[in-house]
C-alpha cells in the first residue's frame, strides 16, 4: 500500500499565535504533532516505509528528517522548494514514488483520530474504487461527504455542510493511479477552490466516470491544525486522564 503523508505547508495560523517551528514538529503532550498522525495509522497499517510530502526548507532548518526517520526508519521523503497549490497538488509531487496500481492512502499530518475496529480503508481489496474516513460533525470548516440511497458516496464537498459526515483528511484510493488521473484533470482544467487544489472533490470526478466509494466512520477524530483546536486537544487528553484516575482511586 502506498501511505503518503503530505505536510509542506506554512502553518500560518500557529506562526501567527507565536510558535517557531512548523506545525508538525509542534510538541503535542510530549511528541510531534505527526506523531499523533501516525498514531491513528499505526495499528492497522505498515508506516515504515511511507512517503512525507515536505518543504525544503522545514528538513534543512529543523530536525524534522530525524523525526521523520525515528518514527519510520525506511521511509521515503519528497522536498519541495517551495508551498505548492493545495493537498491535491502536494501528493502528486510524490507521484514517481508510488506503485500504481497498489491502493494509495493519504493522510492529514495534523489530525487525531481514534476507532475501536479494524477500518475498510486498512484492506487491500474493500470491494469499492476507494474509502473516505468520516466523523460526526456540523462546522463548515471541514469537507463532507453525501450519500446515495444505497450508502455509496454521492458527492463531496469542501468546507459545506451537505450532511452529517465531515471527512477525517483520511482518503483512500483503490489504486494511486485513480488518485494521480483525477488530480492531474483538475489542474489541466485549472479546478481550484479558493486557490488550491484539495483531494476530496476529486472524488466527484472520479463518481462521474462510474467509480464506486464508501465512507468509514470512526469513533472520534481531533482536528489539531489550528492552535485553538490543539488547545481543545490538549485539554480533553488531560481532563480524560483525570477521570481515569479518579475512577481508579474509586476501585
Amino acid at each position: 500500500m502506498n501511505i503518503v503523508l503530505p505536510m509542506a505547508g506554512l502553518g500560518h495560523r500557529f506562526r501567527a499565535a507565536g510558535y517557531e517551528q512548523p506545525k508538525q514538529l509542534i510538541n503535542v503532550l510530549g511528541k510531534p504533532m505527526f506523531y499523533w498522525a501516525l498514531d491513528s495509522l499505526r495499528p492497522f497499517v505498515r508506516i515504515d516505509k511511507m512517503i512525507f510530502v515536505c518543504l525544503r526548507e522545514h528538513l534543512e532548518a529543523f530536525p524534522l528528517k530525524n523525526a521523520i526517520y525515528r518514527y519510520c526508519p525506511q521511509a521515503k521523503i519528497v522536498s519541495l522548494d517551495c508551498v505548492l497549490e493545495g493537498q491535491a497538488k502536494t501528493v502528486l509531487a510524490a507521484k514517481m514514488l508510488m506503485k500504481p496500481d497498489e491502493p494509495l492512502l493519504i493522510y492529514n499530518c495534523d489530525t487525531f483520530m481514534y476507532t475501536r475496529k479494524t477500518p475498510i480503508w486498512s484492506r487491500r481489496n474493500t470491494g469499492s474504487d476507494g474509502v473516505i474516513s468520516v466523523f460526526r460533525a456540523s462546522d463548515d470548516c471541514f469537507s463532507y461527504v453525501q450519500l446515495d440511497p444505497t450508502g455509496l458516496v454521492k458527492q463531496v464537498k469542501e468546507k459545506e455542510v451537505i450532511s452529517p459526515y465531515a471527512t477525517t483528511g483520511l482518503y483512500q484510493f483503490a489504486k494511486a493511479r485513480y488518485f494521480v488521473e483525477a488530480a492531474e484533470e483538475a489542474i489541466a482544467s485549472h479546478d481550484r477552490i479558493k486557490g488550491e487544489y484539495y483531494i476530496a472533490p476529486l472524488y466527484n470526478r472520479l463518481i462521474d466516470k462510474g467509480f464506486r466509494f464508501e465512507i468509514d466512520p470512526v469513533h472520534a477524530c481531533f482536528p489539531l491544525g489550528t492552535p485553538e483546536q490543539l488547545a481543545s486537544f490538549v485539554w480533553y487528553v488531560r481532563n480524560l486522564g483525570r477521570q481515569r484516575q479518579r475512577q481508579v482511586a474509586a476501585i
